[in-house]
């Protein structure tokens, strides 16, 4: 087992533990207890659990792959709003990537009008808004799907974007950090987002404002690596401020 994938199991394990003790963890992972140490410091650095004499416990503002499927039918308004703008930056006779999520199903719905665009995805719920339109051609990324997000991650799906190069990548997280970006709750997630960002000329952020300041495990990307934020009203004014302080522009969508 590589150290990030002990890692992200770590946290779950603590997670549904609330607390363990570096004992537990080294015979679980079967690793030393300097490792187990090791570890814990790193994951306490980047805020996803609290250290404590001889192991650690959760972090309840570290989200999980849970909180991910349960934010799908939350913030839907917002979601709409944030896909209506990231929309008018895509033409006619683009190539462009819509990351799994449900933001990315409000943007497909933004562009069912669009003349000779191709879409590469790998949600289910995103290509099932597109497969009608004969004027949109779709590329389906293959791999394992991932268990209930209705999506692929995995070496099938990252083999098949390392042959792509589109226009524009629009990627969702499950969490923002101003100061060390954007996080998604799984290494397969992660790793897939990784892969449409660098297929990618420009790469938009797209979240609500309820995922800023949140954490997660595993990094998708600095800040600095996205060419704009797109977000609805409710981002605080110190996180507005702090993005752009990067020189990232920061786009606020609202309803009509």
């Amino acid at each position: 087992m590589f150290a990030e994938e002990r890692k992200e199991q770590i946290v779950s394990y603590v997670r549904a533990n609330q607390r363990a003790d570096i004992h537990e963890l080294a015979e679980r992972f079967q690793v030393s207890g300097a490792t187990i140490r090791a570890d814990l410091r790193d994951l306490e650095t980047q805020g996803f659990l609290k250290r404590t004499h001889g192991g650690a416990i959760y972090r309840e503002d570290m989200l999980s792959d849970k909180d991910g499927i349960a934010s799908r039918d939350v913030f839907e308004q917002e979601k709409e709003e944030i896909a209506r703008k990231a929309a008018t930056l895509i033409r006619d006779g683009e190539a462009v990537i819509l990351d799994a999520g449900s933001t990315s199903v409000h943007l497909a719905r933004q562009l069912k009008d669009r003349k000779d665009l191709t879409v590469v995805v790998n949600d289910i719920a995103v290509a099932g808004e597109l497969y009608q339109c004969q004027n949109i051609k779709i590329l389906f990324c293959g791999g394992e799907m991932r268990p209930m997000y209705g999506c692929t991650d995995g070496a099938g799906t990252l083999a098949f974007i390392q042959k792509l190069s589109v226009d524009k990548a629009f990627i969702s997280p499950n969490a923002v950090s101003v100061v060390r970006g954007a996080f998604t709750t799984g290494l397969g997630l992660a790793e897939t987002k990784q892969a449409f960002m660098r297929a990618a000329e420009k790469k938009y952020l797209l979240c609500t404002s309820n995922k800023i300041g949140k954490k997660a495990l595993c990094q998708i990307a600095a800040i600095g690596e996205f060419d704009a934020v797109f977000t609805d009203r409710g981002i605080r004014i110190q996180d507005k401020e702090a993005i752009e302080e990067t020189g990232l522009p920061v786009y606020i969508c609202e309803g009509e």
